[in-house]
């Protein structure tokens, strides 16, 4: 009797899986080590054997976190990288994995900030956002990195921070945005369009900044 029918591959099997064990996601370390740290091994030895045969493939372990609500989809994305993305990242096809589990992440992050209540989901958000932007390719990675340093400082004030530790958060996403490089990116269309993003938050950063030291 053959263990896998002709129609369907172990991989797809596998993916299934990675489905189930991202919608259903608990922060609880229990969770974590029960379904997520397995799940990993899993796509780790699949990865290394190349079971993973096209970009879709790759994509498609992490749709549910486009489709689930935005905290839990951040939270999510930073538990699975936290826990085994170094690993992953280490193949060419984990690491493209891994990008496509921080992008999307990444996008529930965004919509997150201004979702997300309460101090330790606050303090949960900020600790996926500084998981996440380092599994990004370059140069997106550069310019999350910056705007995470930058959101943090907002999130800062829910933590009970002063106005100075934004005002030096948002200088070091200053900092960290001007060693961003659009050139970096592979199409024109790309490089313009993270030139313009470059020099939109240069000036809304920096207005912002001599905003509250003016009122400091």
């Amino acid at each position: 009797m053959a263990l896998f029918s002709r129609d369907r591959r172990p991989i797809e099997d596998l993916i299934r899986k990675a489905n189930s064990v991202f919608e259903k996601f608990s922060s609880d370390d229990e969770y974590l080590e029960s379904a997520v740290r397995p799940l990993l091994v899993e796509l780790c030895v699949a990865v290394k054997a190349d079971e993973f045969r096209t970009v879709d493939e790759l994509e498609a372990v992490a749709a549910p976190l486009r489709s689930m609500p935005p905290v839990t989809a951040a939270f999510c994305a930073a538990s699975v990288l936290h826990t085994g993305g170094r690993v992953l990242a280490k193949e060419p096809l984990g690491e493209s994995l891994t990008h496509f589990i921080a992008t999307a992440g990444m996008a529930g992050a965004w919509k997150a900030v201004t979702l997300v209540e309460g101090r330790q989901s606050v303090h949960n958000l900020i600790s996926s956002l500084d998981v996440l932007w380092r599994y990004e390719p370059s140069p997106y990675r550069e310019f999350d990195h910056a705007q995470t340093v930058y959101v943090s400082g907002h999130l800062a004030l829910g933590l009970g921070l002063d106005h100075d530790t934004l005002a030096s958060r948002w200088r070091q996403a200053l900092r960290l945005l001007a060693e961003a490089d659009p050139t970096a990116a592979r199409s024109a269309a790309e490089r313009d369009k993270l030139a313009h993003t470059k020099r939109h938050l240069e000036q809304e950063w920096r207005a912002q900044l001599a905003s509250l030291s003016a009122t400091s």
